[in-house]
């Protein structure tokens, strides 16, 4: 009887995720228009090769994987919330200026592979596996390797 209380019970929960959470392809057309900014101005010579829109209860988020291998991730409004270059350095233009020259400076020769905006800044991966933090002011904040 309990086996069957368990069982039924993560069949519900199952079901309930499952229900809210969902993924449909889209086109470069249906992402917010800040994201489709994003893209043609860092990445002119790449198409997307697929655009995956994920919604559930509490957010939108879009997945873009562009021909070139570079991965991105949206937030409802198109804002870049993440961008990974698969081994490959990213477009300087990806990031805010004052961090590229910092990088330029402190790293000479070293291109950024990743990067992620947090709520309190930026998380900035080098193709040397270096991780550096900045605020969102772009102010160097530590080096986590």
């Amino acid at each position: 009887m309990e086996t069957l209380l368990r069982l039924s019970t993560l069949l519900i929960i199952l079901f309930t995720v499952t229900a809210f959470g969902q993924e449909r392809k889209i086109t470069l057309n249906d992402l917010p228009p800040a994201a489709k900014t994003f893209i043609s101005q860092n990445f002119p010579n790449q198409a997307p090769s697929y655009i995956i829109e994920d919604k559930d209860i509490r957010e939108t988020e879009y997945e873009v994987v562009m021909t070139g291998g570079v991965e991105m991730e949206f937030d409802a409004k198109g804002n870049c919330k993440e961008i990974d270059g698969n081994g490959y350095a990213l477009p300087d233009t990806v990031l805010p200026k004052v961090i590229m020259e910092y990088i330029h400076k402190n790293y000479k020769g070293q291109g950024v592979e990743k990067a992620e905006k947090k709520r309190w800044g930026y998380e900035v991966e080098l193709l040397n596996d270096l991780e550096l933090e900045f605020d969102n002011s772009g102010k160097f904040l530590r080096l986590d390797d």
